[in-house]
């Protein structure tokens, strides 16, 4: 067989696995989740979010009332918003389980503090 012949395999073989491995490493990567989150009274809504594992997390988080601190403890993420005023952050949600996420907001001489949770699937 000529030299031609195999050059023309070589390249198709190489973008078959080019092609394979592309694939694997965006379903490893997982899907972009945006979300908008509200603190209102000391309350979050929606109420709950849930992603799969991998999944890059992007979230826009607007203090209505008076501002508040938006803190997620196992990813070290602290945001603070002021009084209607918009924070935009991601992250990856890189391990399974059980997030507990914090509303805070300071009026002196008290901290009050809401909490909820997110589910990151296996």
């Amino acid at each position: 067989m000529s030299g031609r012949y195999w050059s023309f395999v070589a390249t198709l073989g190489a973008a078959v696995v080019l092609l394979v491995t592309t694939t694997t490493v965006a379903q490893d990567q997982g899907q972009v989740r945006e979300f908008t989150i509200s603190g209102n009274r000391y309350a979050f809504s929606p109420s709950s979010l849930t992603v799969n594992r991998n999944d890059l997390v992007k979230i826009t988080f607007t203090a209505h009332d008076l501002p508040h601190s938006f803190t997620i403890d196992d990813y070290r993420i602290a945001k603070r918003a002021g009084t209607g005023q918009a924070v935009t952050f991601e992250f990856r949600a890189d391990r399974p389980g059980t997030l507990v996420e914090k509303l805070r907001t300071a009026l002196a001489p008290r901290v009050r503090q809401a909490s909820r949770t997110s589910v990151c699937g296996a």
